[in-house]
């Protein structure tokens, strides 16, 4: 996992097993945390996260991050980008092109958490 602000490989990279909450498709939540930005989590459902999460502690409650003045509670991943004909086709859900934020945040200036 990377940071959605910087971009800096997360430290303290945990995954939690939610189990198989729908029809056989094992949940997980991943977590980790940025020294410079804090915690993030994302869910992870046999596809690539839609969403990564500014959190207070791991799998905790969802934090608001201030970037360049604008409020953030998550960041959507490239995901959500791709064609539908894409998105239904067999992914390694772990993939880590797909779990790029949209926007180059790594390029805003300063952020408060």
């Amino acid at each position: 996992m990377r940071c959605p602000i910087c971009n800096a490989m997360l430290t303290k990279v945990m995954v939690r097993d939610l189990g198989g909450i729908t029809a056989g498709t094992i949940w997980q939540v991943h977590a980790g945390e940025c020294v410079d930005h804090g915690w993030f989590q994302t869910e992870v459902v046999s596809r690539p996260p839609r969403e990564i999460f500014a959190v207070t502690k791991p799998f905790g409650a969802a934090r608001r991050v201030v970037v360049n003045g604008r409020e953030h509670f998550s960041f959507s991943t490239v995901w959500n980008d791709l064609p539908g004909d894409e998105r239904r086709k067999p992914t390694n859900p772990l993939e880590e092109k797909y779990w790029r934020v949209r926007t180059p945040q790594g390029q805003m200036a300063q952020s408060k958490t």
